[in-house]
């Protein structure tokens, strides 16, 4: 058995809550104390131990972060997603989104074409609207699933660049010239290939350096370019 694995798998379980009791950690994991303690200090990039209240508190990134960790020390995906929430996952997003001066619309509904779209996260920032798909994270998220995928974001975000125009009044972006709509994918882990008919899949915790990078590698990713 990894100690450490379980440890950190422990806390996804115990903290979905908030902060956690350290000896409740400790009933969890059934470890002895002091290796649970020597875990936690090895991890102190991701998770804030108060000794004197004997407490363990770690915020949405550090989750994230920890997921990964266990994951690669061997963790089950399906198991250590059990204790991950949609809500967690999304809110790491917006975050990343946030912290590159993106503007954000959760859950963007329209219609266009007699049917009725939705766009999981929109992220403005002039010239650029990322449109994102939140993909739940499984250990069958590749290949068909991912092409798939890509497919029916591509097919959104066309759809909202033309409906675009009838629905200036619920975007923000008046004030812009012109405007390139960028189909995404976001996933926990990262996917076997980075790109599927150039739409980018995205691990949420490197998606602070694409939107960084998205100016430079405009021309190499799937996009849709309108005029206001």
């Amino acid at each position: 058995m990894s100690f450490e694995r379980e440890v950190l798998v422990s806390l996804l379980k115990i903290t979905r809550e908030g902060a956690a009791d350290f000896y409740d950690l400790c009933r969890e994991t059934r470890i002895p104390s002091q290796i649970v303690r020597d875990i936690l200090d090895k991890n102190s990039n991701l998770v804030t131990y108060s000794l004197p209240l004997e407490k363990v508190m770690i915020t949405y990134e550090q989750r994230m972060k920890i997921a990964l960790r266990a994951i690669n020390l061997g963790a089950d995906i399906e198991r250590v997603c059990t204790f991950l929430t949609w809500l967690e996952f999304e809110n790491m997003a917006i975050l990343a989104f946030k912290a590159n001066d993106y503007e954000t619309k959760k859950h963007f509904r329209f219609r266009w074409f007699n049917r009725r779209w939705e766009i999981d996260i929109l992220g403005l920032k002039n010239p650029f609207i990322i449109c994102a798909d939140c993909k739940h994270w499984h250990h069958k998220w590749s290949g068909s699933a991912s092409i798939k995928a890509a497919n029916m974001q591509m097919e959104r975000t066309k759809m909202l660049a033309e409906a675009f125009k009838a629905l200036d009044h619920r975007i923000p972006v008046s004030a812009w010239k012109y405007a390139y709509f960028i189909p995404t994918i976001l996933s926990l882990l990262p996917a076997n290939r980075k790109f599927y008919n150039n739409v980018p899949i995205v691990s949420v915790l490197q998606l602070r350096d694409f939107l960084y990078q998205v100016p430079a590698y405009l021309s190499k990713i799937a996009h849709y370019q309108f005029s206001l």
